[in-house]
C-alpha cells in the first residue's frame, strides 16, 4: 500500500484546510496514525514483520506463552501491535527488536487561544548494525504522513530529529509533525 499524496484517513469527511470540528481526542489520533503506519507493508518489511522472520516470531510467541491455539493471523497482529506502539517506551527492547513508537510531546500555543500547534513524534529503534532501517523507515513514515488528514486534522512534517538516545547496542532516530486542533 503506497501512498504518495494527501490523503484522508477518517470517514469522517474532509476539507482541504481540515475543516469541520478539529477536536482534541489525542487517542483517536493516535489510533489513526498507529492504523495507517500498520497498514504499510514497507514499514512491515523494514520491521521484520513480514514473512520467514515474522513466522519466526510467530513461532516463538507461540513457545514463550506456549499458545498453540490461537489463530496465525491473531498471533501477528499481537506482534505488529508490540512492534508500532503508541508511547515512548523503549528500555524492554531484546537484543534483534525493531520497534516504532508514536506519541505526542507538548502542545505550543497560537496567537488564536483557541486553537493548539499539536506535535507528535515518531522515533524509530532498531539494533546498531541495521541503523540503515531505521534511516529508510524515517523516510517511509515522511511519506506516508505529511500532507494526511488525521481525523480532519492536517498533519505536516517538522523535521527530523536525527539520532536519539535509545539502548546500549540499539539506534534511534525520529521525527515530529504537526497540526492544529481546537481546545
Amino acid at each position: 500500500m503506497k501512498r504518495e499524496s494527501p490523503t484522508s484517513i477518517s470517514g469522517r469527511g474532509s476539507s482541504p484546510k481540515g475543516g469541520g470540528n478539529m477536536a482534541f481526542n489525542p487517542s483517536e489520533d493516535l489510533n489513526t496514525i498507529q492504523k495507517i503506519l500498520i497498514e504499510d507493508t514497507q514499514i512491515l518489511e523494514l520491521l521484520d514483520l513480514t514473512g520467514s522472520a515474522m513466522a519466526k516470531k510467530v513461532s516463538d510467541y507461540r513457545e514463550k506463552t506456549n499458545n498453540t491455539t490461537s489463530p496465525t493471523e491473531t498471533i501477528e497482529k499481537i506482534i505488529i501491535s508490540q512492534s508500532i506502539i503508541k508511547r515512548s517506551q523503549w528500555d524492554n527492547m531484546a537484543t534483534n527488536d525493531k520497534r516504532l513508537c508514536i506519541y505526542f510531546i507538548p502542545d505550543k500555543p497560537t496567537r488564536n487561544e483557541v486553537v493548539m500547534e499539536s506535535l507528535f513524534e515518531i522515533d524509530i529503534h532498531v539494533p546498531a548494525v541495521e541503523s540503515h532501517k531505521a534511516w529508510e523507515i524515517q523516510e517511509r513514515v515522511k511519506v506516508l504522513l505529511h500532507k494526511t488528514r488525521i481525523n480532519k486534522k492536517y498533519a505536516k512534517f517538522y523535521g527530523q530529529l536525527g539520532e536519539l538516545p535509545t539502548m546500549q547496542g540499539f539506534f534511534c532516530c525520529g521525527s515530529r509533525f504537526r497540526f492544529y486542533r481546537t481546545i
